[in-house]
């Protein structure tokens, strides 16, 4: 028993380091391999979400009430354009000879939708990107309207919040 653990701590004390290196080494793949199955899920939880104009316009509205003086706040907001999602796609190019006297050719290209084929959660087209929507105008009802200050305030929030210029956005007082 005695010359087991002497073989043992004489083994711990030549390779000691050798050994902590794999085992860090083990640690370090088992968790890299944690988080890329959750980054998975919420990388296809982003995709699937879609810009809620209800919820923007009310966030806005909270965000705006919080400036001195504000008051309570209501947003309006217009679109200029929806929301739009652009997918990958693979294009196939054909030409064809029409005959006849003059050799002229037709091409025609078709295009199809690439699918990312999962095999627990079926097929899905392959995202590139998604446009988020562009605004008109606003319309901003607030308490403190009556205040230049305030006015001001709300307006350079508006245009640097959703893009639109100042002239596209009117601020009036809320009725009490």
């Amino acid at each position: 028993m005695k010359n087991w653990q002497n073989r043992f701590i004489f083994l711990w004390e030549k390779y000691k380091y050798f050994i902590a290196v794999i085992v860090v080494g083990i640690l370090l793949l088992v968790s890299t391999n944690l988080p890329a199955g959750e980054q998975k899920a919420e990388e296809s939880s982003i995709q699937d979400s879609t810009f809620d104009l209800n919820t923007f316009q009310q966030s806005v509205a909270d965000s705006l009430s919080q400036i001195e003086g504000a008051g309570r706040v209501e947003v309006l907001l217009s679109l200029e354009s929806g929301e739009e999602s652009v997918y990958a796609s693979d294009v196939s190019q054909s030409s064809q000879s029409t005959g006849g006297s003059s050799d002229s050719t037709s091409e025609t290209y078709q295009s199809t939708m690439s699918i990312l084929s999962d095999g627990s959660y079926g097929e899905a087209p392959v995202l590139i990107k998604s446009n988020y929507p562009t605004f008109r105008g606003a319309v901003i009802l607030c308490e403190g309207a009556d205040s230049d200050t305030v006015r001001l305030q709300i307006v350079q929030a508006v245009s640097a919040l959703c893009g639109i210029s100042s002239d596209h956005i009117s601020i009036s007082k809320l009725k009490q």
